[in-house]
C-alpha cells in the first residue's frame, strides 16, 4: 500500500496506489502554473491543488468537471451528464472567470464565450494544477476566479504503455491507449488516442413533448508530443492535439412549440512548438502556438446548420527567470495573442465574421527569502485592441513560522474583457475589473494537517444575465468565504475533508446563480491487499438558478452525492475497476431543468505494458 499525493490548498490529499512506495513530503511536489516555471508547491503563496495522472486513473473519472468537483472552491453547473455543456464556478466567481492553460498555453478565447472543459479529453491529461484566486498577475485578463493548467506532457524517460476498455449505464463505451517511449539517448514521445459514446438520456425533458428522447455523446481524440534534448540546457518541445466531439440536446421549434433531437459539433486542433534553455541560474522559454476550433450547431429535421462558428487563435510566450542568489530571484515576461473569427460564420455570432482581436502584455515579478519570510510580487501590463490598457498586480508574503505553523497573505488583482458575443449585444459594456485580499493558515500536527484560508474578493462591472432580460449587464459583485481543509488517517482509511463557506451577492443584494453558500465534501480512500477502495461524498446547499433584478430566483435544492469506485489488481499489469456514481440514486439539478444523472455503473480493464 501506498500515498500518493494531489496537493489541496498547498497541501497534500492522500489517495492510495498500487505500488510500495513511501509517503513523499509537501516538499517533494513540484508546481509550473504559479510562476511559469518549476517551483516547490510550499513556496507558492496562492492556494493550488495538483492532481496526477495516477489520481485520475485511481478515482476513475470519466470527464474533466468530474475530477475538478472534488476540489476546494469549485463547483460544477452542468446541462446532463458526460459531455454535456458544463460551467466551472471557482470560489463564486463567474464560469469564464478562470482562465483554462494547456500545458501553459491559453484556451480560453475573447470571442465566445471559451472552452467547455467537460468535452476536454481526459485521456490526454498527464496532470492538473488549479491556483484559487486572483493572485497570480502574470497571466492577465480572465484570472479572476484563478488559474487551471491542464498539462499534457509526460516527465522525461518515462517509459509506460496503457490499454483501457470500458463500458456502463447508458450504453456508456470506451476505448483508449497512451504511450511514452523514449526513442532515442535524447528523444522522448507521447502519443495517446482513443474513443467516448455513450447513447446518454433526456438531459431536458418536457413531459408528452420529448418522451423517450436521449440525448448522447461521441468523442475522438489524438494527441501526439515530442521532446528532445538539443543540447546542455537546451529542450525542444512539440506537441499536436486534436479531439472532435458530438453531443446532442434538446431544442424547441418556436414555430410549432415542438422539441426534437439538436447536435453541437465541436473539433479542435492545437500545434505547439516550445524552446527552453535552463543553465546556472538563468532559466528561459519561447513559446508558438495555433489553434483552430470549429463548432457546428444543427437539427435533426433541418438540413442547413443553425450556426457554425470558427475561430482561430494564434499565442506566443517568451518567460524568464534569473535567479540572482540563492535568496532573490527576478521574471519577466512578454504575451501577445491574436484571436480571428472566421468568414463563414453562422448564426447568432455572424455580425461577428472575419472580426479579429489582438492583445500584447508583459509582466515583471520578483521573489527575495529572508530567513522565515518569503516576499513575492507581481506586476502586468495589457493593451488591448478593444478596452485600452490595464495594469494589474499581486504582493504576497509567505512565513514559515517553524515546522508546524505557516502563514501567506496575498492581495491581487484581475480583468476580463466583455467577448464580442457580448459585446454585440450590449455595446455599453465595461470590463470586469476584481480586486483579491486573502489570508491563509496551515497547520501539520499529528496525524491531521489542517488548512484555512480566507478571501474577499470585489468584483466590479461584473457581467450577469437577468431572468428579465436575455442582454447581458455590468453590476458589483462581493464575494467573501472561508475554505477549511482537514486531512487525517484512521487506521487504514485517509480521509480528505473540506467546508466552504461564501456570500456571493451582487450589488442588487442578489445571489450569484448555480453557487451556493455552503459546500461540504469528504474523501476515503483504503487499500488492502490487491483491492483499491474509494468513497467520496458532495454537500452543495440551495441556490439560484438564475438571477434576478429583485431577488426573487427560483432555487435549486441542496443535494447530497455519493460515489464510490474499487480495483482489483490481478498482478502489477492488469487491473479491472468497477465504479458507481450516485450510489444513493440522488434526483438532484446543477441547473434548471436539466435533471443529473441517476445512478450510473461502469466497468474497465486496465493492462500495463
Amino acid at each position: 500500500m501506498s500515498h500518493k499525493y494531489w496537493v489541496a490548498g498547498m497541501l497534500p490529499m492522500a489517495v492510495f496506489a498500487h505500488a510500495e512506495t513511501t509517503t513523499p513530503s509537501i516538499d517533494d511536489t513540484m508546481v509550473v502554473t504559479a510562476s511559469r516555471f518549476e517551483q516547490p508547491v510550499e513556496n507558492v503563496v496562492a492556494p493550488i491543488s495538483v492532481v496526477t495522472r495516477a489520481e485520475i486513473e485511481q478515482s476513475q473519472a470519466k470527464t474533466l468537471t468530474e475530477v475538478l468537483r472534488r476540489l476546494p472552491g469549485v463547483e460544477i453547473g452542468s446541462n446532463g451528464g458526460i459531455g454535456q455543456n458544463s460551467s466551472l464556478f471557482l470560489r463564486g466567481t463567474n464560469s469564464n472567470h478562470s482562465l483554462v492553460l494547456v500545458d501553459g498555453v491559453r484556451m480560453n478565447n475573447s470571442m465566445t464565450a471559451g472552452i467547455n472543459i467537460n468535452r476536454f479529453p481526459l485521456n490526454q491529461v498527464e496532470r492538473i494544477e488549479l491556483i484559487r484566486g486572483s493572485g497570480v498577475a502574470m497571466y492577465g485578463s480572465d484570472a479572476i476566479g484563478g488559474v487551471l493548467n491542464i498539462i499534457t506532457r509526460s516527465a522525461p524517460g518515462s517509459e509506460d504503455k496503457s490499454v483501457v476498455v470500458g463500458t456502463g449505464s447508458n450504453a456508456y463505451r470506451e476505448g483508449n491507449f497512451s504511450v511514452n517511449s523514449n526513442v532515442s539517448e535524447n528523444g522522448h514521445l507521447k502519443v495517446a488516442g482513443g474513443f467516448q459514446e455513450t447513447d446518454g438520456f433526456n438531459v431536458q425533458p418536457k413531459p408528452g413533448l420529448n418522451d423517450g428522447d436521449k440525448h448522447g455523446f461521441n468523442g475522438n481524440q489524438l494527441m501526439l508530443n515530442y521532446e528532445h534534448a538539443i543540447a546542455e540546457g537546451w529542450v525542444g518541445f512539440a506537441s499536436i492535439r486534436w479531439f472532435n466531439n458530438t453531443a446532442e440536446y434538446n431544442r424547441e421549434n418556436f414555430a410549432d412549440s415542438t422539441y426534437h433531437i439538436a447536435a453541437s459539433e465541436s473539433e479542435s486542433t492545437s500545434y505547439t512548438a516550445k524552446l527552453e534553455y535552463d543553465k546556472n541560474r538563468y532559466q528561459s522559454f519561447l513559446v508558438f502556438n495555433y489553434q483552430d476550433d470549429q463548432a457546428v450547431e444543427s437539427v435533426r429535421y433541418q438540413v442547413a446548420p443553425l450556426s457554425r462558428i470558427s475561430i482561430e487563435q494564434t499565442n506566443i510566450q517568451w518567460s524568464n527567470l534569473y535567479q540572482i542568489n540563492d535568496y532573490v530571484g527576478l521574471q519577466a515576461g512578454l504575451d501577445w495573442r491574436s484571436e480571428k473569427m472566421g468568414d463563414e460564420t453562422l448564426g447568432y455570432t455572424d455580425i461577428l465574421a472575419g472580426q479579429r482581436r489582438n492583445n500584447a502584455g508583459g509582466y515583471l515579478g520578483a521573489t527575495g527569502q529572508f530567513g522565515s519570510v518569503t516576499l513575492l510580487s507581481n506586476v502586468r501590463y495589457d493593451k488591448h485592441d478593444s478596452y485600452d490598457e490595464y495594469t494589474t498586480w499581486s504582493v504576497g508574503s509567505i512565513y514559515q513560522l517553524n515546522n508546524t505553523y505557516q502563514f501567506k497573505a496575498s492581495i491581487g488583482s484581475a480583468f476580463k474583457a466583455p467577448t464580442f458575443v457580448e459585446f454585440a449585444r450590449s455595446p455599453e459594456l465595461e470590463p470586469e475589473e476584481s480586486r483579491n485580499v486573502e489570508v491563509g493558515f496551515i497547520a501539520e500536527y499529528e496525524p491531521v494537517t489542517l488548512s484555512v484560508a480566507a478571501y474577499d474578493s470585489e468584483i466590479d462591472n461584473l457581467i450577469v444575465y437577468y431572468v428579465e432580460s436575455n442582454d447581458p449587464f455590468n453590476v458589483d459583485a462581493r464575494i467573501r468565504g472561508v475554505e477549511f481543509e482537514a486531512l487525517f488517517d484512521t487506521g487504514p482509511l485517509a480521509h480528505t475533508f473540506i467546508a466552504e463557506f461564501k456570500d456571493p451577492k451582487d450589488s442588487n443584494g442578489s445571489q450569484l446563480p448555480r453557487r451556493s453558500k455552503t459546500n461540504f465534501k469528504w474523501t476515503g480512500e483504503m487499500s488492502i491487499d490487491d483491492v483499491d477502495l474509494s468513497l467520496s461524498y458532495i454537500y452543495s446547499g440551495k441556490r439560484p438558478d438564475r438571477s434576478t433584478i429583485n431577488n426573487a430566483a427560483a432555487f435549486l435544492d441542496a443535494y447530497s452525492l455519493w460515489d464510490f469506485a474499487a480495483t482489483y489488481w490481478f498482478n502489477d499489469e492488469l487491473a479491472v475497476r468497477g465504479r458507481i456514481d450516485n450510489l444513493l440514486d440522488e434526483d438532484y439539478e446543477t441547473a434548471g431543468g436539466y435533471p443529473a444523472p441517476e445512478r450510473a455503473y461502469y466497468v474497465s480493464m486496465d493492462y500495463r505494458f
